[in-house]
């Protein structure tokens, strides 16, 4: 089945972005909602329908449909976000547009036509517009990376508060230059997460999240409290490879999060 850009392996329940050839192999929470999106496309579908239960699954709770809506439309990218519908006090509604690959084809058409005309002189205008605005990106991208998380004024796009067994609270907030696109970022918060929860205490109080422009940089801030003094933790890891780990059970037992 065709979702913009995307495939979607109803059977497998795989995602596969066909320009960055990025495949996502879907959760259980993400499979339901997807497939029943489409089983009723160009229909607005209540919660309580995409979280229904199974033969084999219990009922998915609000926040989980909604996180799963939320993780669709990352996946999707901003081009086809708008696929998914939100039809406010009522559900959802994914819109497959059938003239939609046949407006892409044309427009690709026109496109490639008009850029034929151009002639040479404006070309080279263009390429050294263009080499001059990679460099300002690069430039702009290592500084973003460099930034303490704490400066920043913006909102974060997610944000979760931890309860320890000790009573404690840890509030970890991930911050993005986009609301899309996110599934690293969101993959590395819980696989952090985790490892936090599992800590009877902690001196950190505060933990921020981020990655570089480029997503080969992990920027991690934890900010707390040792011996009644304010003490904060800059972490920096780099990942270079095309499919990103950067936290390992061996950095994560290294580090030690826990007091």
């Amino acid at each position: 089945m065709q979702l913009g850009d995307c495939l979607f392996d109803v059977q497998k329940g795989l995602l596969t972005h066909q320009v960055t050839q990025e495949q996502w192999q879907l959760p259980r929470a993400e499979w339901q909602v997807l497939r029943i999106l489409l089983e009723h496309h160009d229909q607005v579908v209540p919660k309580q329908v995409l979280g229904a239960a199974d033969a084999e699954h219990p009922p998915l709770s609000d926040s989980s449909v909604t996180r799963a809506i939320f993780m669709l439309r990352s996946f999707l990218g901003p081009v086809d976000e708008h696929l998914i519908e939100t039809v406010k006090g009522k559900g959802y509604r994914l819109k497959l547009a059938s003239s939609s690959a046949k407006k892409r084809g044309l427009s690709a058409r026109y496109n490639w036509i008009k850029w034929q005309r151009i002639d040479v002189s404006t070309w080279m205008k263009m390429l050294i517009a263009l080499v001059v605005t990679l460099i300002m990106v690069l430039v702009l991208g290592q500084w973003l990376s460099t930034v303490n998380l704490e400066t920043q004024t913006t909102a974060p796009f997610a944000q979760q508060t931890l309860t320890l067994e000790s009573g404690q609270q840890v509030t970890l907030s991930s911050f993005a230059t986009s609301k899309t696109n996110n599934t690293l970022l969101i993959a590395l918060a819980e696989r952090l997460a985790d490892d936090i929860k599992h800590c009877e205490s902690t001196p950190w109080r505060k933990v921020f999240l981020s990655l570089s422009h480029d997503k080969q940089v992990f920027n991690i801030t934890l900010r707390g409290e040792k011996l009644g003094q304010s003490v904060v933790r800059n972490l920096k890891l780099t990942d270079f490879r095309q499919s990103k780990a950067f936290l390992t059970d061996a950095w994560l037992a290294e580090v030690s999060l826990c007091e």
